[in-house]
């Protein structure tokens, strides 16, 4: 009977290490961190700007992880600065003709417009008189029809630029 007793003693024994063992193990594996392997689908994000241009700089590349907020790239600026440059010089422009017509003409402009009416005013006389002397000849066909149309012609023309200086000098008051 002794033997049968340490058989089954050490049928228990051998039971109860085999359980905790399975009990070990098991609790063991509870405490790892679940390692699982595969593909996980990227999501793609299309971007969107307010504004057309050509990227000066990308701060990302491919596949890296990027945050809300977190500065992707930066758009070429050139343009908008040469625009920028622009607008400020039509408004640099834009305060010289205002100061000037605040602050009227010069008395170097006003001489300067009163010379050339005097100066058209010399060559439309001149003009004038070639061309009354061109119709006497013609009434006498001592000319040609090719040199009286050229003198009208001058005269006319002598007379348009009369006519331009002498609207240049309405603008300006007198002094």
């Amino acid at each position: 009977m002794n033997k049968k007793r340490v058989a089954i003693v050490g049928v228990a024994i051998v039971l109860i290490a085999a359980a905790a063992y399975g009990f070990w193990s098991y609790q063991r594996q509870q405490d790892k961190p679940l390692t699982l392997y595969g593909n996980v689908d990227i999501r793609t994000v299309n971007l969107g700007f307010r504004v057309n241009g050509r990227l000066a700089s990308l701060a990302v590349d491919e596949g890296d992880s990027v945050q809300q907020g977190q500065l992707l790239g930066k758009l070429d600026d050139a343009p908008y600065q040469n625009a920028l440059l622009q607008a400020q010089a039509n408004v640099a422009s834009a305060k010289a003709k205002l100061d000037l017509l605040q602050a009227g003409y010069r008395n170097e402009e006003i001489a300067q417009v009163r010379s050339e009416v005097a100066q058209r005013q010399s060559a439309f006389s001149y003009a004038d008189s070639f061309f009354q002397r061109q119709q006497g000849l013609w009434a006498k066909k001592a000319t040609s029809a090719d040199a009286l149309e050229d003198a009208r012609t001058a005269r006319n023309q002598a007379q348009a630029n009369l006519q331009a200086s002498k609207d240049k000098t309405v603008a300006i008051p007198d002094r």
